[in-house]
């Protein structure tokens, strides 16, 4: 009686540890960021992301949306990628893509990680500067 006592205190106690939110920076971030100025102009209408695997072995991570225009617009974007850790993982031209957006139009966009380091990412939309 007291071993079944034991066995369940133990299973409710690791029960109750994990289901504790998990206070990891990633947890925090969305995938998806858009800038209010042109969020009235368009609509990320699909957001995926897959591992593509390199003939190495390695895999690296894809992302691939599309946008839906209301209104023709101007649009900056760019991909941030992060590792296990939440870390940025550093990619040459790292600066906003701009693309010219014409109303009732769906654009299709992708981006590939610059190494299989990377676990994550944060896409940003925005008005090109």
């Amino acid at each position: 009686m007291k071993t079944l006592l034991l066995a369940s205190l133990l299973v409710f106690g690791l029960a109750g540890c994990a289901s504790q939110p998990e206070t990891h920076s990633m947890s925090e971030r969305q995938n998806l960021r858009v800038d209010p100025e042109v969020s009235y102009a368009m609509t990320v209408t699909e957001l995926f992301d897959q591992r593509l695997v390199q003939p190495g072995g390695d895999s690296l991570l894809q992302v691939q949306f599309a946008v839906e225009a209301r209104s023709d617009a101007e649009l900056a974007w760019t991909v941030i990628w992060f590792d296990d850790n939440g870390m940025v993982v550093k990619s040459v031209g790292e600066g906003y893509r701009k693309a010219t957006l014409l109303t009732g139009q769906v654009r299709y966009f992708d981006a590939t990680a610059p190494h299989a380091r990377a676990t994550s990412y944060q896409l940003h939309l925005r008005e090109p500067k």
